[in-house]
């Protein structure tokens, strides 16, 4: 099965045109291989006939299904009378219109309006993009969370609760300073820095400390200084986390005080 497909570039990564007689170029594709060929877009001197002609072309070629972003109706009902069905609207790349073609995730629905003109419309499968996104971001995720296991682990074994508890004394403002202190000088990924709070907290850790450990971690990077000094100048980048670091002092007590009051 052949598939022709506006596009704003001649290759399967392209994104899909939006118009028929405005696209950059229509690709011919071959369902079974993915093979494709390019038919270039008229010059606009060509007129309204632009779309038509074109997909006139697509014909030729043996195309029969059209995936487009829009189309009007009854240029629509006039390719159907000629062999070629029509689908809309489609969005995203080439390839994934013709992977979602190939897994049967349109399907076309007939909505006979009054003056007689017959519209396509778009049906996907959910569950299957929702599926796809989940299983990625799981893979995505898996690593980090197997290095927060280990983290956690060395964390525990040099700093023990006992050694924790001498640092952060339950002194609100000292232990709002250690721990952007430490979440300043730590600097990771936002998750890790969940699950190190909660582990905190279980040691008996107060959430002053705990709040400014989690705001420093995601917003000062004193351990990446050098590659933003790099890509920013170095007035930017201690300038950058200077602030970072005055607004967690300001903003974790803040954060504790609200946390009472809505408890």
């Amino acid at each position: 099965m052949k598939l022709a497909i506006p596009a704003d570039a001649p290759h399967l990564d392209a994104r899909i045109g939006d118009r028929l007689g405005f696209a950059r170029c229509l690709l011919v594709v071959d369902t079974e291989d993915l093979t494709f060929e390019v038919v270039d877009a008229p010059t606009p001197a060509s007129g309204h006939g632009a779309g038509i002609h074109i997909i006139t072309q697509a014909l030729g070629m043996g195309a029969k299904v059209l995936l487009t972003g829009h189309i009007s109706p009854h240029i629509a009902q006039t390719l159907e009378k000629s062999g070629i069905r029509v689908i809309f609207p489609v969005q995203g790349s080439v390839r994934e219109a013709v992977e979602s073609y190939r897994l049967g995730a349109f399907e076309r629905e007939e909505d006979t309006a009054a003056e007689g003109v017959v519209r396509f419309q778009l049906h996907r499968l959910p569950w299957q993009g929702a599926f796809r996104k989940a299983a990625n971001q799981f893979l995505g995720i898996f690593p980090i969370l197997l290095g927060v296991i280990l983290l956690l682990g060395l964390f525990q074994s040099f700093f023990p609760k006992d050694a924790l508890l001498r640092v952060f004394s339950g002194d609100g403002l000292l232990d709002t300073l250690w721990g952007a202190c430490a979440g300043g000088i730590l600097t990771g990924n936002p998750l890790n820095s969940y699950v190190i709070g909660k582990t905190l907290l279980d040691l008996g850790v107060g959430l002053s400390a705990v709040t400014a450990l989690m705001m420093a971690w995601v917003t000062v990077g004193l351990v990446q200084l050098p590659a933003e000094t790099a890509a920013l100048g170095l007035r930017f980048a201690m300038a950058r986390n200077a602030a970072a670091f005055l607004i967690t002092l300001a903003a974790s007590p803040l954060i504790v005080y609200l946390a009472g009051v809505f408890r």
